[in-house]
């Protein structure tokens, strides 16, 4: 179970990052060069990446100790999200919909994967 996880983490990394460079691509053709995006889809990527991580132990933990639900862990990945989106958000140096768009890529990440088992 655990090595399953750690396979689908290391695949939602890697696609994170061929998303990340086809979101720049396309950036810079509308923006021109703009660091900001970068920035922000750096941010964006940890963010989602560490929620998946975390998510990951929560499964972890329902499997091993039978928890049915994990209230606290839900809502510390939530506050996880919520302050990077609002870094993005409030920071000039940080594209706004570049931090956003990270954590959209789950959806199509695995969906990629559910397709290729």
């Amino acid at each position: 179970m655990q090595e399953d996880l750690i396979k689908e983490l290391r695949f939602a990394a890697v696609w994170t990052v061929l998303l990340n460079l086809l979101a720049w691509i396309i950036s810079l053709w509308i923006l021109h060069f703009d660091l900001s995006f970068l920035l922000g889809l750096l941010l964006g990527s940890l963010g989602m990446l560490g929620n998946l991580c975390l998510l990951r132990k929560s499964i972890l933990d329902a499997v091993r100790f039978g928890k049915t639900r994990d209230l606290k862990g839900y809502l510390f990945r939530m506050l996880i999200a919520s302050a990077v989106i609002a870094a993005g958000l409030l920071s000039d140096n940080i594209h706004p919909v570049a931090v956003i768009l990270p954590f959209l890529y789950p959806k199509v990440i695995f969906g990629i994967l559910s397709h290729k088992i």
